[in-house]
């Protein structure tokens, strides 16, 4: 007995420090003659003792830390494969579309192709709406001039026939590219391209502000590629 606590946990803090005391005190008066005829090696266990208990406690500790945290570690783990997932989901939409169209293009340059054509298409009703530029007939009131209105003009055989195949090659172009093109959108520019052809003759002026829509609706396209 070091005669420095009497056993008990309330006064083990106040015993081991003058345990440690009393080892300073020794080792700074001989280390070799500390051990062999102090209590040097004795109280060299006891620091060793308290070392372990320290350690010990030091990782229960950190056990106890890391099953806290258990969740948010098993978080941040799971955001690598999150992004692998995502990424490779999305090469491999982009690889199947490519492809289904035997064409390994980037997707933008497919939208490029789509714009073209709408382009073929907006050209196309403006060229077909020539006879509202022409001079029409005239009428005489009161020994004046007055111009007669006529009907707009609207698509003949020949030109409707240019107008469905432009459509059928942007069309084909937008399945193949569903995906990565959502479906809600292909089917919303589908249904505004069968409105370009309503029964009852549309006039060009009419069909060009439908194409204006169709266009807007291609454009927006461009945020899923």
């Amino acid at each position: 007995d070091l005669g420095v606590g009497d056993g008990t946990r309330q006064t083990r803090s106040a015993a081991l420090a003058a345990a440690s005391r009393m080892y300073e005190q020794e080792v700074s008066g001989g280390a070799l003659r500390g051990i062999l005829r102090g209590k040097v090696a004795q109280l060299m266990l006891i620091q060793i003792q308290q070392l372990k208990a320290d350690l010990l406690m030091a990782m229960d500790q950190i056990d106890n830390l890391v099953d806290a945290n258990r969740l948010n570690v098993q978080l941040v783990a799971s955001i690598p494969a999150v992004l692998i997932l995502f990424f490779g989901a999305r090469a491999f939409y982009l690889f199947w579309s490519s492809a289904r169209m035997k064409d390994f293009r980037l997707p933008h340059d497919v939208h490029a192709d789509m714009s073209d054509y709408l382009k073929k298409v907006e050209e196309c009703l403006v060229l077909s709406n020539y006879q509202l530029d022409a001079p029409g007939p005239t009428a005489m009131e009161e020994g004046t001039e007055v111009p007669v209105a006529r009907a707009e003009a609207c698509l003949r055989p020949k030109e409707m026939g240019q107008l469905l195949l432009l459509l059928h090659s942007y069309l084909t172009l937008l399945d193949y590219m569903s995906p990565p093109f959502p479906s809600k959108q292909s089917d919303s520019i589908h249904q505004s391209v069968q409105n370009l052809f309503m029964q009852g003759q549309m006039s060009t002026t009419r069909q060009l502000e439908l194409l204006k829509v169709i266009q807007s609706k291609h454009a927006n396209l461009l945020k899923y590629i």
